[in-house]
């Protein structure tokens, strides 16, 4: 076998990681903040660096998730972050995480490459995509996002925005809604955050986390990397934002609203104070996070899509999702169990 050109370290916990120090607009799933997120909920996180001519050219972190029974499943969300987009460096990246999750005892490995890799590599001709039907899952990021470039004033933001919006903008100031900004003690507006959580799980139909999982990140987050939006009427909250910040993009990670007082507004009184704090910290995106289209149709998603458009912007598209597969009768199993759910 030929020597590599690639040196692949794992990294201890006390070692460098700074996947935004490669690149700008690296998603916040490979930041370090991230990976501290999932270890509170007791998963095993693993981080590297990859090293060529004694130059740093990739980092990324791998998150073990569990399957059922002692089997689990390796997921890297949005990585590798790296500036070397090469055949060969993703046939070497290939051949090392078969080791790593045989290391691990993991059943497969997925990758979830960005906008930007799978640009300018046909990635189906080293790696072979996974099965449609198991793309949806809680820990699995969405395909194709919703991007709004900051690079414009207030005014022309707005002006930009659908008309519908600007008008309930406008409602929402004149019917008193009242937003704030928060950058510490998130923990305090925790118990209103989930109880809106809740209320909005129920209205939307999707699936609410424990508490004990908004608290872990709450927690964790700093003034340094999110803020909360905190919607008002009177003394009563009727809306909570949650805004993830890294490498340059604002990510609308969580919003909750109350059943209440709907008429005036409150959501897009939020989002609009959101975007507008953003621009002010030099963000250079507000990525609304993921939507349905027509090729990837996702019937939950299409209300929300609509919102998050309006408001400006344009598609961002990920690769497929890739499975490097260990275990094949687990990982046969698995795709069986996803297939019957579908």
């Amino acid at each position: 076998m030929p020597p590599t050109n690639y040196i692949f370290k794992e990294l201890k916990d006390t070692e460098n990681f700074e996947p935004s120090t490669l690149l700008e607009n690296v998603p916040f799933t490979q930041a370090r903040f991230y990976g501290d997120w999932q270890k509170y909920f007791h998963r095993t996180v693993k981080r590297f660096s990859v090293i060529k001519n004694d130059q740093t050219v990739a980092y990324f972190q791998i998150i073990k998730y569990p399957l059922i029974k002692s089997w689990s499943y390796l997921y890297i969300p949005y990585g590798p972050v790296t500036k070397e987009i090469s055949v060969e460096f993703l046939i070497e990246l290939k051949s090392e995480l078969i080791k790593i999750a045989k290391q691990s005892k993991a059943v497969f490995v997925r990758l979830d490459f960005t906008s930007m890799i799978s640009a300018r590599v046909t990635l189906g001709e080293i790696f072979k995509p996974s099965p449609l039907y198991t793309y949806h899952s809680a820990y699995f990021q969405p395909r194709i996002e919703w991007f709004l470039k900051l690079n414009k004033t207030e005014d022309e933001l707005y002006k930009d925005m659908h008309e519908n919006n600007r008008y309930s903008i406008r409602l929402a100031d004149r019917k008193e809604i009242k937003t704030k900004i928060i950058s510490e003690n998130f923990t305090h507006y925790l118990e209103s955050f989930y109880e809106l959580m809740a209320i909005t799980s129920k209205r939307n139909g999707f699936s609410l986390h424990s508490k004990e999982y908004y608290e872990a990140i709450f927690k964790n987050l700093t003034g340094k990397n999110a803020f909360l939006v905190v919607a008002r009427f009177g003394d009563k909250i009727l809306a909570i934002d949650l805004i993830i910040i890294y490498s340059g993009i604002a990510n609308y990670v969580f919003a909750c609203s109350s059943n209440e007082e709907r008429n005036r507004a409150p959501t897009y009184s939020a989002i609009w104070s959101a975007i507008k704090y953003s621009k002010s910290l030099g963000c250079r995106y507000f990525n609304f996070g993921g939507i349905s289209t027509a090729d990837q149709p996702n019937k939950d998603w299409d209300g929300l899509t609509n919102f998050k458009k309006k408001f400006g912007g344009e598609e961002v598209r990920h690769s497929e999702f890739f499975d490097l597969v260990v275990n094949p009768i687990v990982y046969w199993l698995y795709n069986m169990r996803k297939w019957i759910k579908r």
